[in-house]
């Protein structure tokens, strides 16, 4: 890196500032190729599924995936939400306790879909208020996802009538 460092300064000065940008830049770089090496669809598949190894992933994946990957991982944490209840809720409370480039967390997740049709917006209802039920640590994760059912219930009937 100081070599780097050496070569990128020509008149050989230490420039604190032009250091630091080049190690920003050298960072970057680094970040894109670790994204660039993770199998997306495997590791979205496996989220959804609730696979554990897969779960205990999210934090590496949250590091690196840009706005449509974060979204994609949130999507299929929602539906890891019945798939293995306690484990992506585990997940959850990681995520939540960071602050990651473009992952939410909870307050996404719990949501579940919004922009899907009203037969799948129903069957995500039903099946992960019932894997929620099921255990004891699901009480804000239940809560946003009872508020955000209510509210397209709501909107929903507006738009019907």
């Amino acid at each position: 890196m100081a070599i780097l460092a050496n070569l990128w300064l020509k008149d050989g000065r230490k420039d604190p500032m032009r250091v630091l940008i080049l190690l920003l830049l050298l960072s970057g770089i680094a970040m894109n190729s670790r994204a660039a090496n993770i199998d997306w669809p495997d590791a979205l598949k496996g989220i959804s599924a609730g696979e554990q190894v897969w779960l205990d992933k999210v934090p590496e994946l949250a590091a690196v995936a840009d706005v449509n990957q974060s979204q994609d991982v949130e999507a299929a944490l929602s539906s890891a939400l019945s798939t293995n209840t306690a484990a992506a809720l585990k997940t959850l409370e990681v995520i939540d306790s960071h602050d990651w480039p473009h992952l939410v967390g909870t307050d996404l997740v719990c949501m579940g879909p919004i922009n899907k049709s009203a037969t799948e917006i129903e069957a995500f209802y039903q099946k992960t208020r019932l894997s929620l039920l099921s255990t004891d640590k699901s009480a804000v994760c239940l809560w946003i996802l009872e508020a955000t059912y209510e509210e397209w219930k709501a909107g929903n009937g507006k738009l019907i009538k």
